[in-house]
């Protein structure tokens, strides 16, 4: 009987243990050998609380390593419990992760399909006997169970020119025709968005003019605005590839902003990334440079993502590499006065903040800024995630306040052993608390992955003790292992780290005064070492060092 109270006991707190670890979590391994695989990306809240996941669902491939991706949603109630799943394929074309809405009560998801050119794909546009030459912008409204109600397509003619060049023939569908969406948001009960259109180019034809359409769309699917705008070229690359990130609109009080990475309307090739005013019918009013504010020589805006602070300005987020070629980035978060009025051509960067390791770090890649009724923001981004994804890599959640001063520094990972993890969303909800969708793979077994959501209270970010009891840490160190230096990263003020070998005794003291406190390691023997950050009398984090 005693052994069975001792076992109870044992379940009941390692259970316990799990419970606390956060609001709740919601967590699916997959291995890249099976025939399919579903990939979570960003989630959106709707007014009963649930919480619906925007997804891409691939399938294996036998060249290369997926099919093309479809779009897919998955649903979970306010306490984690999933409610249903479901896919939304379409023959001959591919499409990335949906976009949702609420209206009325109904939930809605808008999508952009595009013919699939890739030849060694199942779903290749020549094994259909009538293959697409458009794009669909489709809004579809969907039940409880996330099936198709009704919908309402666009077809949207675009180039499809099949290059045939073989030095493309790995993915000729980016050299094809694209319509790439990005950035909806609903105003006064009207979908605004747009997207981009990309037209085709072979060796010989670089690729021609791209351009931008803004769209407003009511929920019966009916466009009642469309400007298209033409963009200058950009070369081979266009600037598709810097529209990683789903924020690149706001709203404002006399119409709308649209962030756009690269030239617009201008052939300067030093613009690094400019900002078109629109009214509230979608024309064009003026257009704005912005710039990163200590580089001098041309860098791209990429993986970029916005939102409106509460006092009339717009936060930016973004990647920026060091140097050319270097396979090293950094993360940037931005306050740009964007007011309307300002007849200055550039927009001012009223603050800048700085996040950084000595390897590849990137913001939240869909969406990395969120605001909360505080004039708060959470910031999420990954550090040391490695040009390769090859690396220990860390989650973090920086709570901001206005004036993008730090109020707390979190770290969160799986407790999976080592491996590298990619924060993709963050979104606040209507309780105060935290989602936060990321992936992740095991270091050791490559083909093993996971992809998360997982929703923290309030309270997580209140305190050190609160933000351990909901799986959070305040502290880390990296590299690990490492070599001749030992970096401590934390948000704590007023503490100190401490370092001791295997037998104890203690090898360093060390005020923390930065965010990153570096330690001179060159001296230590290989081996393992203990590292404590201590505040205010108290152990606060600890953890292993491998030299």
């Amino acid at each position: 009987m005693k052994k069975r109270y001792l076992f109870l006991l044992v379940f009941a707190l390692l259970f316990g243990a799990k419970a606390i670890a956060q609001e709740w979590e919601q967590s699916y391994e997959y291995y890249t050998t099976e025939n399919e695989i579903t990939h979570m990306l960003d989630a959106y809240e709707t007014s009963d609380g649930n919480i619906v996941v925007s997804c891409c669902h691939f399938f294996k491939s036998g060249y290369g390593d997926f099919y093309s991706p479809h779009p897919a949603l998955r649903k979970f109630s306010s306490n984690g419990e999933e409610l249903a799943y479901n896919e939304f394929f379409k023959p001959a074309y591919r499409a990335a992760n949906p976009y949702t809405f609420e209206h009325d009560g109904q939930l809605f998801a808008l999508m952009a399909y595009n013919p699939d050119h890739d030849f060694s794909y199942f779903n290749y546009v020549l094994n259909y006997d009538n293959p697409p030459d458009d794009a669909i912008l489709g809004l579809y409204k969907l039940d409880e169970q996330l099936n198709i109600t009704e919908c309402f397509e666009h077809h949207i003619k675009i180039d499809t020119f099949e290059v045939q060049n073989s030095s493309w023939q790995l993915n000729p569908n980016e050299q094809c025709g694209t319509l790439c969406l990005f950035s909806p948001l609903v105003d006064d009960r009207v979908i605004v968005g747009a997207y981009f259109k990309a037209y085709s180019h072979d060796v010989d034809h670089p690729r021609g003019p791209d351009s931008l359409f803004m769209f407003r769309m009511t929920f019966e699917g009916e466009l009642i605005d469309q400007i298209g705008y033409e963009t200058v070229s950009n070369g081979g690359g266009g600037a598709v590839e810097h529209l990683l990130g789903r924020c690149h609109l706001v709203k404002t009080d006399s119409g709308y902003l649209m962030y756009y990475p690269g030239r617009f309307n201008t052939t300067n090739a030093s613009v690094q990334g400019q900002v078109l005013y629109f009214d509230n019918n979608l024309n064009l009013l003026k257009t704005k440079q912005f710039s990163h504010t200590d580089v001098s020589d041309y860098r791209t805006f990429s993986k970029m993502s916005v939102a409106r602070s509460r006092h009339g300005t717009t936060y930016l987020s973004t990647q920026i590499e060091r140097e050319y070629g270097d396979e090293q980035a950094d993360v940037r978060i931005y306050d740009y006065d964007d007011n309307i009025a300002d007849p200055s051509p550039s927009v001012a960067a009223l603050q800048c903040r700085v996040r950084s390791t000595d390897s590849y770090d990137c913001p939240a890649r869909q969406r990395s800024i969120s605001t909360t009724n505080n004039d708060e923001l959470y910031f999420c981004y990954t550090l040391n995630y490695g040009y390769f994804f090859n690396e220990d890599s860390w989650i973090m959640i920086e709570r901001l306040d206005a004036n993008l001063d730090t109020v707390s520094t979190l770290f969160y990972d799986l407790d999976k052993g080592n491996i590298n993890s990619l924060a993709y969303s963050i979104i606040s909800t209507h309780d105060g608390g935290t989602l936060l969708v990321f992936s992740s793979k095991n270091l050791d077994n490559t083909t093993q992955h996971w992809t998360t959501v997982t929703k923290f209270p309030a309270e997580a970010f209140l305190g050190i003790d609160e933000a351990h009891d909901n799986g959070l840490k305040v502290s880390i160190a990296y590299p690990n292992p490492g070599k001749d230096v030992l970096n401590i990263r934390t948000g704590l003020k007023d503490a100190r780290v401490e370092v001791y070998d295997v037998n104890g005794r203690l090898v360093h003291r060390q005020a923390i005064t930065e965010n990153v406190t570096g330690i001179d390691a060159v001296d230590w023997a290989e081996g393992v070492y203990v590292w404590k950050v201590v505040s205010n009398g108290k152990e606060v984090e600890t953890g292993k060092w491998i030299k």
